[in-house]
């Protein structure tokens, strides 16, 4: 009997250790930003974030180009700065636009298409990390030039 007991002992205290390990493994440390809220969305940050998660804001330090002229070929635009992450996104005119993050540059692109562009204009680049975005930086475009006509 004595052995039944010891063995009772140890299934009752086995089943103390199971129930404890999902308590603990749900105590969870805060998540750091980045934060991506699914695998099939990776430039999708939830909302709202969860408690204790700080999102670095952004800052564009520069754009190259940083600007072009209306109907030129397709090109990519790089955007240089700080805290930018594999979840941040390009806000190019008032559009968030499909982001490549280069983590060895540690930039952020996005194709800029001026053949969509009809006239002159200058629009807001913007990035975003989740809620949190940089101040807004100018891109041109500029109007077409003109060769400088002949009179006869």
């Amino acid at each position: 009997m004595t052995s039944k007991k010891h063995d009772d002992d140890t299934s009752e205290h086995t089943v103390e250790q199971k129930r404890a390990a999902p308590a603990a493994a749900s105590e969870a440390p805060p998540v750091p930003f980045p934060y991506s809220a699914s695998l099939n969305e990776p430039q999708t940050v939830s909302l709202p974030l969860p408690e204790g998660v700080q999102v670095p804001e952004p800052v564009i330090e520069s754009l190259s180009p940083d600007s072009c002229m209306v109907g030129d070929p397709d090109f990519p635009l790089i955007v240089y700065g700080d805290n930018f992450f594999a979840d941040s996104v390009i806000h190019f005119a008032g559009h968030d636009e499909p982001t490549t993050f280069d983590p060895d540059a540690k930039t952020l692109s996005t194709g800029v298409k001026p053949s969509l562009w009809a006239e002159p204009v200058i629009v807001d680049v913007i990035i975003k990390n989740g809620p949190v975005s940089s101040g807004p930086v100018a891109f041109e475009f500029a109007p077409i030039a003109r060769s400088p006509t002949r009179r006869k």
